[in-house]
């Protein structure tokens, strides 16, 4: 005696005649005899946030306009759009020096490094914090996010030997009268990091 095997008309109505198996609900989790279960997370207001130190800047409506920038807007010094745009500039630059030449990042991290210093002082005003120590955060940032890390003190190192560098090329130029729009000036003064001998 052979087997026949079935068609697939006789599989499809076979399958199709025996509803799946049904799961039972899962128990309620710590849920104690004769209590109520918890209400779901929904049902309960988010917590008020505290109060921030620092001054709220106002949202721009249109988010191209330079002079809804945090640095335009800032209060008891504000800058003006065209001095934004050469400090924008000018620290751009320095990123892209210290990141490709100095501390050997590839091309696309130095690219994140220059998007997140561009996104953070689209909230934040130039006169609350150094731009300097914002594009070294950016680069250390960035060369962790594209998976090129680099380590902190090898950053901070490379990027102060940069900067001294064009400190005394500045004041070279200023001896000789000229001007350099380098990353030495705009900012205010900082002292170099402590030396680890």
């Amino acid at each position: 005696p052979t087997k026949q095997c079935p068609t697939s008309e006789q599989i499809q109505t076979s399958t199709m005649a025996q509803p799946p198996p049904r799961r039972p609900p899962p128990p309620a989790r710590n849920a104690a005899p004769g209590r109520p279960p918890p209400p779901p997370n929904n049902a309960r207001p988010p917590p008020p946030r505290p109060p921030s130190s620092l001054p709220r800047v106002p949202i721009a409506s249109s988010f191209g306009d330079e002079n809804h920038l945090p640095s335009v807007l800032h209060q008891p010094n504000p800058m003006t759009p065209e001095a934004e745009r050469s400090a924008r500039r000018r620290t751009c630059r320095f990123i892209e020096e210290a990141g490709q030449r100095s501390l050997r990042l590839p091309r696309v991290a130095v690219a994140t490094a220059t998007v997140f210093f561009h996104r953070f002082y689209a909230k934040h005003a130039f006169q609350e914090h150094d731009r300097f120590e914002v594009s070294m955060a950016c680069l250390l940032l960035a060369g962790k996010t594209e998976e090129s890390p680099k380590k902190l003190d090898l950053v901070i190192r490379e990027c102060w030997k940069l900067r001294r560098r064009a400190q005394q090329q500045q004041q070279k130029l200023l001896s000789q009268g000229g001007d350099s729009p380098s990353m030495a000036g705009g900012g205010p003064p900082t002292k170099p990091p402590p030396s680890s001998s």
